[in-house]
C-alpha cells in the first residue's frame, strides 16, 4: 500500500479545558494505492459539533487492469479502522500514543487521560478508553476507570452508555 497524506496548514486544538492540549490538523487529504481491492481518495475534515475529523469525501477507484468497483467488494473494506491507523500514524508518529502522555508528562495524569481519550475520538479511534489505557502501557481493561475519573474530574464530557463522547455539552 502507498500512501499520500496532505494536511491543511490550519489547526485545531484538542483536549481538555485548562488542560494539556495538542494541534492537529483541520483537513486531511488521503490517496491509499495499492489497497484491495480499490484505491481510495479520502478527505476528512474538523466538524466543531462532534470535536473530530469526520469522513467528508470517499472516492474508490479500480486499478488499472483490475476489476470494476463492485459494491460488494467495497463492504469488505474497513475504513474506519484504515483511517483510525492512518491518523495515528501521521500525526503521532512513531512514538505513538505512549509519546502522547511522555509529551505531557508534567501534566495532571488525568488531564492527560483525558487528553488521549479526547484525541484518540477525534482522530477517529473506535475505543478511546481502551487507547487511554495502552498509552500508559496498562491493560485496554483498565481504561474505563481511568477515563471515568477524567469525566468525574469534569476534564470529558458526560456520555450516553456505551457511546463515547467528546463532543461540547450545550450549558443548562
Amino acid at each position: 500500500m502507498h500512501l499520500d497524506v496532505r494536511r491543511s496548514r490550519e489547526r485545531v486544538t484538542v483536549g481538555p479545558v485548562d488542560g494539556p492540549t495538542m494541534k492537529i490538523p483541520a483537513v486531511v487529504d488521503i490517496t491509499a494505492t495499492g489497497v484491495e481491492p480499490y484505491d481510495l481518495g479520502l478527505r476528512l475534515a474538523w466538524d466543531e459539533d462532534e470535536n473530530c475529523l469526520t469522513l467528508r469525501e470517499l472516492k474508490f477507484s479500480a486499478p488499472p487492469q483490475g476489476e470494476r468497483v463492485r459494491m460488494s467488494r467495497i463492504a469488505s473494506v474497513n475504513i474506519s479502522q484504515m483511517i483510525e491507523r492512518i491518523l495515528e500514524a501521521e500525526i503521532l508518529g512513531a512514538e505513538g500514543w505512549p509519546g502522547v502522555v511522555a509529551l505531557h508528562s508534567a501534566a495532571d495524569p488525568v488531564a492527560v487521560d483525558a487528553l488521549v481519550y479526547r484525541l484518540s475520538l477525534a482522530l477517529g479511534g473506535q475505543k478511546p478508553s481502551a487507547t487511554v489505557a495502552t498509552a500508559r502501557g496498562l491493560a485496554p481493561s483498565s481504561g474505563p476507570k481511568r477515563v471515568a475519573a477524567a469525566r468525574l474530574a469534569g476534564l470529558i464530557p458526560p456520555t450516553k452508555p456505551g457511546r463515547p463522547t467528546a463532543a461540547h455539552t450545550p450549558p443548562g
